[in-house]
């Protein structure tokens, strides 16, 4: 499916299933509008060469293949874009309290798409092609527990080192060393040293913890993981230090609290799913939208997902956000130039958006099967918000140390959406408040809203989209650190 899904939407929606496999046509051009500045280039071969980043992995045949040059003349060629990785920016929930909100968030990107003088690329594929390393960065490293965090004025916390780390690392090691041979008596005395050498270093508690429970202390044990927690509140494997021992002693309310946490902290802890599914965490998580992006050697943005009308919007919302500067200057308030970085904002606008478009469908189908995975996101969406589900899901999965220092608020929804998703504190929804609302007035129809024609320029689409999440958000937005000129 190529750039007329952009089209369709906005004006014939019920074309929308018969468009797979169709070309597209470069939109009209926006005024002023220019391509992205980055440090990156147009690239034939990606992985490693032509500018690109070392952490990127070769690609494989098929998604070498999904890049095949489109043959279709390049009004303004796209360049490559990578994150980055020192700007973040965090959203607190906000409900979506009307499914015209969703609808506003589809026909603007849309608009966008249709509008833009790139060229889009947008198909529907099977197999697992999913660029998960150029989208989101390379792979997560465990939590540093030679630092601690501290919150900032914004409520993000930052890491600094433990001092007396480097004194310490002797008798630490001395202590693995110990606690490896069976000796867990002579292992506490090393990990004590080290405590004194420095105090404020997590992993060190985490250790002396798990040397006096293998020497049967079990409730010195717990009070040292409570010290690493009082130390780091932030650090996810203390949690999960924490939640097996109350677990062995019976306690499962604490240890379901605690692994909790860790899961919040630190989202991607196999370990700490385990422990979860072992303490009856038996909901049924919603899976992203697995997704391609990149540009191929002509300059055209290409997009690949699974076939569906909702996942094809998510996956050119997600393009548009990172190849339109013009639009992410009007959503962060931000100079154009600013490169493109990670934030829950977009992840929660695209998802919004693929949402509205599962509402077109079901509008349109109401005898079909409903899409339980999209009626539970819509049911999270209306009662809680998604970005709990936007952290925890998706940007905490690829880049779980910005779970670890996320905004008090932020981490409150990343709590509150594993009790309610993972432990299963919710039943699944049946139908959902959205399709099937009453008509204003009992006359007007969801088609009339859809079909009306928006001929809007991106610029002017992305002030809407600005307004929107100024009023649906409004303080909530947070960037992990001041934005350069222009904050």
């Amino acid at each position: 499916m190529r750039r007329a899904i952009a089209a369709f939407l906005l004006l014939a929606p019920l074309a929308l299933p018969v468009l797979l496999g169709a070309t597209g046509c470069v939109g009209n051009k926006a005024p002023g509008a220019s391509a992205p500045i980055t440090a990156a280039t147009v690239v034939k071969q990606p992985g490693g060469v032509g500018g690109a980043p070392t952490w990127l992995p070769a690609y494989t045949a098929q998604q070498m293949a999904l890049l095949a040059p489109v043959d279709h003349p390049i009004q303004t060629p796209a360049a490559r874009v990578f994150p980055d990785f020192e700007r973040f920016w965090y959203a607190n929930n906000r409900r979506l309290a009307d499914p015209e909100d969703a609808l506003k968030l589809t026909r603007m990107v849309a608009s966008i798409l249709n509008d833009s003088p790139r060229f889009y690329a947008i198909d529907a594929v099977s197999g697992d092609v999913e660029n998960r390393a150029l989208q989101y960065g390379p792979k997560a490293v465990e939590p540093d527990g030679w630092s601690f965090a501290r919150r900032g004025p914004n409520g993000v916390g930052e890491l600094f080192a433990a001092p007396g780390a480097a004194e310490a690392r002797g008798d630490f090691e001395r202590g693995a060393a110990l606690s490896a041979r069976g000796e867990a008596g002579a292992a506490v005395a090393a990990f004590r040293a080290a405590v004194i050498k420095s105090p404020q270093a997590p992993a060190i508690y985490v250790a002396l913890a798990a040397a006096l429970a293998a020497s049967g202390k079990l409730d010195e044990a717990e009070r040292e993981e409570n010290n690493a927690i009082g130390v780091d509140p932030t650090f996810a494997p203390a949690y999960l230090a924490l939640a097996e021992l109350v677990e062995r002693r019976g306690d499962h309310a604490a240890a379901k609290k605690a692994v909790t946490e860790a899961l919040a902290y630190q989202p991607d802890s196999r370990h700490a799913l385990a422990l979860a599914q072992r303490l009856g965490g038996g909901g049924r998580r919603v899976a992203p939208f697995a997704i391609s992006l990149d540009v191929d050697s002509v300059g055209a943005i290409r997009v690949a997902t699974s076939a569906g009308n909702p996942a094809l919007m998510y996956g050119g919302c997600r393009a548009v956000m990172r190849y339109e500067p013009e639009v992410r200057a009007q959503i962060f308030e931000q100079p154009k130039e600013t490169p493109y970085y990670l934030s829950v904002v977009e992840e929660v606008i695209c998802l919004e958006a693929a949402l509205g478009t599962y509402i077109v469908d079901r509008h349109d189908d109401e005898e079909g099967a409903p899409d339980e995975d999209l009626e539970r996101l819509l049911d999270l969406a209306h009662e809680e918000g998604l970005s709990g589900y936007v952290m925890f899901e998706i940007l905490g999965q690829r880049r779980p140390e910005r779970a670890r220092v996320a905004p008090p608020d932020v981490h409150r929804a990343m709590v509150r959406y594993v009790e309610r998703d993972l432990f299963g504190q919710k039943a699944a929804p049946v139908g959902v408040y959205t399709v099937r609302r009453e008509k204003p007035d009992g006359e007007r129809e969801l088609e009339e809203a859809i079909e009306t024609k928006v001929r809007e320029t991106a610029r002017q689409a992305a002030r809407d989209v600005a307004r929107e999440l100024e009023r649906r958000f409004g303080r909530g937005l947070r960037r992990s650190q001041p934005i350069d000129d222009g904050e």
